[in-house]
């Protein structure tokens, strides 16, 4: 019995669907051997350890499906949890999130899981929103203030100076930090560059100098006494962990029981070997 012309394009139809199915499974495999092929030792053995057939179980099942959209950082959708676990039909995983649903508001934890943007997310409760507020501005507001101090120490310094200049000094964008320290009165124009463009120069300002109690930027310390400071307050030793040993020749030793190279006498060189980095240095 011959086609017709409606049968053949729904046959064609039907073989591309099928084609473009097995080629996406295909590619789905490559791409997890080729995975597989770069992870080396314990991981390598974790994820081949993987047994589908584990998520008959019940409790399993529920578990690797909380944990998959614990551990994403989107919602991830029925068909994407359907596709890491093989064998989890779309009804069972709806059915295994419908009981975390309820699990979750049994037991009042303070998170809840939502259906966003046609899949699963994990997310804090409403009511800690506040709370949650308070300590993020609170980072934001240790990030602005070490910001503030960065900027307002390389004015101190080298003002006047453009906002390129301070940039290049710092790393970073500094247009919020600039606007914010003027508006407290910080920082202020003090007349524009002679360069293309002339752009603003920024200078401290009188409330600057109260601020820090300064009669005037020639009050700030120098750059030898701060180095100073620094080392003095916290040895280099201590901050890169190291130990700091002291070789001492044990041989051609002068009569004088001093050594040629480091005049250190003969008997002492043991305790200054065994001595740790404070002590030896407190010697010095």
């Amino acid at each position: 019995m011959k086609m017709t012309a409606a049968q053949e394009r729904e046959k064609q139809a039907k073989l591309k669907s099928l084609r473009k199915e097995l080629d996406q499974e295909i590619q789905e495999q490559l791409e997890e051997k080729n995975a597989l092929e770069g992870l080396v030792g314990a991981q390598k053995f974790q994820i081949e350890s993987l047994r589908e057939e584990d998520l008959q179980d019940p409790k399993k099942a529920k578990q690797v499906v909380e944990a998959l959209i614990f551990a994403s950082s989107k919602p991830l959708t029925p068909a994407e949890i359907r596709k890491v676990t093989k064998v989890l039909t779309v009804g069972q995983i709806e059915k295994i999130v419908a009981e975390l649903k309820e699990d979750y508001q049994k037991s009042e934890r303070c998170f809840e899981l939502l259906e966003i943007a046609g899949g699963y997310e994990l997310s804090t409760r409403r009511e800690f929103a506040p709370w949650i507020l308070k300590i993020e501005l609170q980072r934001k507001a240790r990030q602005a203030t070490q910001s503030a101090l960065e900027t307002l120490a390389i004015l101190a310094y080298k003002q006047p100076l453009t906002r390129a200049e301070i940039e290049a000094l710092r790393g970073v964008d500094t247009s919020g930090v600039l606007n914010t320290l003027m508006e407290k009165n910080f920082i202020k124009i003090v007349g524009k560059k002679e360069v293309p463009g002339r752009p603003f120069m920024y200078g401290t300002t009188e409330k600057f100098l109260e601020h820090f109690g300064l009669k005037e930027l020639r009050d700030l310390p120098s750059i030898d006494e701060i180095r100073q400071m620094v080392d003095s307050s916290v040895k280099k030793e201590e901050l890169i962990g190291t130990k700091k040993i002291v070789d001492v020749p044990q041989s051609d030793t002068p009569q004088d029981g001093t050594t040629p190279a480091s005049g250190i006498p003969e008997d002492a060189s043991q305790s200054t070997e065994d001595a740790t980095p404070n002590e030896s240095e407190g010697k010095l």
